[in-house]
């Protein structure tokens, strides 16, 4: 009986050795959570699941067209002799004549009206419109007033009105006043934009051939209003 107990010891023994056949496990079964497969369910036909009709897709609505809104129509603004000056703050309300140079180069001022220098820009030109006059009276005319007597009493900021033959009136402010000598002639030159220069005669009083001369020009520049 001893014999036989120890016998069976050492089969066991045997058997968890390195050398011994390795015992095949049974297969494991997959866990029905991790695979989300019925093992219990008897198998049925399975039903083929009909096409699912294709979704018919719905034009989508065409936007309506938009109207291009026609250009607005630019003003034509057509260059025109300025023919009336008006200057409400000296109460100045004159006809402009047109007047150029003389034989010998000198500008041509009138007696007793305003001058526009026809050489210079016109209304709506889009640069310098030089308009001058006389500031003292003539003796032989003492009751007629020198139009530009009073130029010297406007302020920056007083407005400048200049019309046309067709009663077009543009508008202006005074922006600045300068003295200059009378060889200073940059200030009668075109300038690259709409202006009114008006240049008379200020300073000392001076004889010559010709009669009493002022010594210097006051230089008065008024700006386009609006553009």
């Amino acid at each position: 009986m001893q014999y036989i107990v120890l016998l069976l010891a050492l089969i066991l023994l045997t058997a968890c050795g390195s050398d011994s056949k390795p015992m095949v496990a049974p297969e494991a079964t997959a866990s029905p959570l991790a695979m989300h497969v019925a093992t219990s369910v008897p198998s049925s036909p399975t039903a083929t699941p009909s096409p699912l009709p294709s979704p018919t897709a719905t034009p989508s609505p065409l936007p309506s067209p938009t109207a291009t809104p026609s250009p607005t129509p630019s003003l034509v603004v057509v260059a025109a002799p300025p023919t009336r000056l008006q200057i409400a703050a000296i109460d100045l309300d004159q006809e402009i004549i047109s007047v150029g140079l003389d034989e010998q180069r000198v500008p041509i001022v009138p007696n007793h009206e305003v001058g526009w220098y026809n050489l210079s820009a016109r209304l709506g030109q889009r640069d310098n419109i030089v308009l001058w006059g006389h500031v003292l009276r003539f003796r032989s005319a003492p009751n007629i007033p020198a139009p530009f007597a009073r130029i010297k009493d406007l302020e920056i900021g007083d407005t400048i009105m200049l019309s046309d033959a067709k009663g077009a009136v543009r508008h202006y402010v005074i922006a600045r006043q300068v003295w200059v000598t009378p060889d200073q002639v940059e200030y009668i030159m075109p300038q690259g934009r709409e202006m009114v220069t008006l240049v008379s005669c200020i300073g000392d009083k001076v004889v010559d051939e010709s009669g009493v001369e002022m010594s210097h020009r006051l230089i008065t520049i008024a700006e386009l209003v609006g553009e």
